[in-house]
C-alpha cells in the first residue's frame, strides 16, 4: 500500500475534507428536500395501486439490506391494507435471490403478485415463469443489470435522480414508502441498511442516515434498542453492535431461519424471545471468522494479484467476512470459497479502484449463480469447473491503480479528544466519502505483546497504539497509520488502533 501523507495547514475537516476532493456543502443536507415526483416512482406507485386487491408474496435477501427492506415493504403494505407475506430464502439451501419453487408457493397459497425485494433485477426467467403463470410481477433492487428485467413494477436507482442514483435495497424501499406516509421505524430500518451496504453516503443518503441517528436519539426504536445493548446512538456503535447481529443469521442459519430476524424488526412487544438466540448466533459468528480467517491466511500465495482460496472448512455464511479481510490485509481482489457436496459458493470482494463485478462477468458462463456490483460479488459453481475459474483469472489481466491512500499526518502531541469531535463532526463516512486514516511519528516509550501475538505500543501516558496483527512484532518502522479512538476501558485516555507500519 502507497500513502500519500496530507501535512497541509488549516483545519482538521478541512483537510478531510480536500483529501476526498469534496466541497463541505455537500455534507449538510440540513436542507435536503426529497423529491417525491420522480417518473420512475409515479408509475411504480400507479401500478402498486392498482393491484391494491392482490395478495402479495415478497421475496427479500438474507443480508442486513435485505432483511431491512422485507420490513419496510410489509410495513408499507399493511400501512396500504394490502395483504401481505414474506420469504427470504435460505442462503445454503437455496442462494441468493427468486427461483421457480418460490414462485410455485406463491401460485399454491393465492397470491396474486410477487415482489422482489433488494434482488430480482437479474431473475429474467424466474419473472417470466411467474408472468405466464398469472401473477402479477415487482422489483425493487439497486444490484447492476445489463438488460432491465420485463415486470410489472420496476424500481431501480439508475432511473432517478443524481442524488438518489446510489442507495441500497431497503433506502429504495423506506423512499417508496414515505412517499405514501412518514414512518420513524421505516427510516430507521432504511438507515440501517445504507449504513451497511456499500453505497454512497452522499446525498439522499446521508439525508436518510442523518434522519437515523437523530431519531434514534429520540425515540425509542425497540427492536434495536435492545441490540445496541446500552451502547451510545452513532454510526459506529450501529455499524459494529446491530449491524453484524443482523447480517448473522443468515451466516448461521442452522442456528435460526433468517425469516425470524424479519418478524423480530416487525414486532415491539415480543422480539425478546429471539433477541437472545440471536446474540449468541453473533458470539459463534465471530468465533468461527476469526479462526476461519486465520486458515485463509495460511492459504494465501502472496504474490497473486487475484488472491483465491478454496476450503472444506469455510462455511458459506461467513466466506464474504473472510474475503473482507484478506482485501484489506492485501489491498487485493479475493475470491473466498466453501466447498460443499462437489459444489463451491462464496464471496468476492475488492478494492475501491477495481471493478470485480465487471471483471468476473465475461466469465459468468463458469457460475451456477452469479451476482453483486463493483466491490462485492457472490457466486457458486462445480467444483470441476475450479480449474476453470482459476484460468480465466489467471488469463486475464488485473488492472488497477494503487493510486495510494490520503493519510492525515498529526503530531502526537495533537491527538486529544478535540481532533476525535472535529472528524466525528463530518460523520457518516464511507462510499464517497471516506474517513483517512492519520499518520503520526513512530516513537514509542515502551512496547508490550498482549496474548503473545498482539504489540502495543504506549506512546506516552495518554495514549496507546495497538494493531491486531501479530506480522507487525517485529517490524521496523518510522511512522504509524491508523485510527485515533477512545479508550473504552480507560477513562480520560485515547487508542491508535495500527492499521499499518511504515
Amino acid at each position: 500500500m502507497n500513502y500519500i501523507i496530507n501535512k497541509d495547514s488549516g483545519s482538521i475537516a478541512d483537510r478531510i475534507c480536500a483529501i476526498n476532493k469534496i466541497d463541505r456543502n455537500r455534507l449538510d443536507v440540513s436542507d435536503f428536500v426529497v423529491d417525491y415526483d420522480q417518473k420512475a416512482l409515479n408509475d411504480f406507485k400507479e401500478k402498486l395501486l392498482s393491484d391494491k386487491d392482490k395478495r402479495f408474496f415478497i421475496v427479500g435477501d438474507y443480508d442486513c439490506d435485505g432483511i431491512c427492506a422485507t420490513t419496510i415493504i410489509k410495513r408499507l403494505f399493511n400501512h396500504l391494507g394490502i395483504e401481505s407475506n414474506y420469504y427470504i430464502p435460505s442462503r445454503s439451501k437455496e442462494g441468493y435471490g427468486l427461483n421457480n419453487d418460490i414462485v410455485d408457493v406463491a401460485l399454491n397459497n393465492g397470491f396474486g403478485a410477487i415482489i422482489c425485494v433488494d434482488n430480482g433485477v437479474v431473475a429474467y426467467e424466474q419473472m417470466k415463469y411467474a408472468k405466464d403463470n398469472g401473477l402479477q410481477t415487482y422489483v425493487i433492487d439497486h444490484h447492476e443489470y445489463t438488460t432491465q428485467i420485463d415486470v410489472d413494477g420496476f424500481l431501480h436507482p439508475d432511473l432517478l435522480e443524481d442524488d438518489y442514483h446510489d442507495m441500497c435495497g431497503a433506502g429504495l424501499c423506506q423512499f417508496l414508502a414515505s412517499s405514501f406516509y412518514q414512518d420513524n421505524t421505516n427510516n430507521v430500518y432504511g438507515g440501517l441498511a445504507t449504513l451497511a451496504d456499500m453505497v454512497s453516503v452522499l446525498g439522499y443518503n446521508r439525508y436518510l442516515l442523518k434522519q437515523m441517528i437523530e431519531i434514534l436519539n429520540k425515540e425509542d426504536i425497540i427492536p434495536i434498542r435492545y441490540l445496541l445493548e446500552g451502547n451510545d446512538v452513532s454510526y459506529e456503535s450501529l455499524s459494529f453492535n446491530v449491524i453484524p447481529k443482523i447480517n448473522a443469521v443468515s451466516r448461521l442459519e442452522d442456528m435460526l431461519n433468517v425469516n425470524y430476524v424479519v418478524r423480530y424488526l416487525l414486532s415491539d412487544d415480543d422480539c425478546l424471545k429471539y433477541l437472545n438466540k440471536i446474540e449468541e448466533i453473533n458470539r459463534t459468528r465471530k468465533d468461527l471468522t476469526r479462526d476461519m480467517s486465520s486458515l485463509a491466511m495460511r492459504l494465501v500465495n502472496k504474490d497473486d494479484d487475484f488472491i483465491v482460496v478454496k476450503s472444506a472448512v469455510f462455511k458459506e455464511g461467513i466466506c464474504g467476512l473472510i474475503a473482507n479481510r484478506l482485501m484489506n490485509t492485501f489491498n487485493k481482489p479475493v475470491l473466498v470459497l466453501s466447498e460443499t457436496d462437489e459444489v463451491l459458493k462464496g464471496s468476492g470482494r475488492s478494492p475501491a479502484n477495481f471493478d470485480l463485478y465487471s471483471f468476473l462477468y465475461e466469465g459468468k458462463d463458469i457460475f451456477n449463480a452469479y451476482a453483486g456490483h463493483a466491490q462485492a460479488v457472490g457466486v457458486s459453481l462445480n467444483m470441476d469447473r475450479y480449474d476453470e475459474l482459476k484460468d480465466y483469472i489467471h488469463s486475464h489481466e488485473v488492472r488497477y491503480e494503487d493510486e495510494g491512500k490520503d493519510v492525515l499526518y498529526l503530531n502526537i502531541d495533537e491527538l486529544d479528544e478535540d481532533v476525535i469531535r472535529e472528524i466525528e463532526s463530518l460523520s457518516p463516512y464511507g462510499t464517497g466519502f471516506n474517513k483517512p486514516f492519520i499518520c503520526i511519528d513512530g516513537k514509542y516509550d515502551k512496547k508490550i505483546i498482549i496474548k503473545g501475538q498482539y504489540p502495543k505500543f504506549v506512546i506516552n501516558d495518554d495514549i496507546d497504539a495497538i494493531s491486531f496483527n501479530s506480522e507487525f512484532i517485529d517490524k521496523g518502522f518510522t511512522m504509524m497509520i491508523g485510527q485515533l479512538k477512545r479508550d473504552n476501558y480507560h477513562k480520560n485516555k485515547l487508542s491508535f488502533l495500527i492499521e499499518d507500519l511504515i
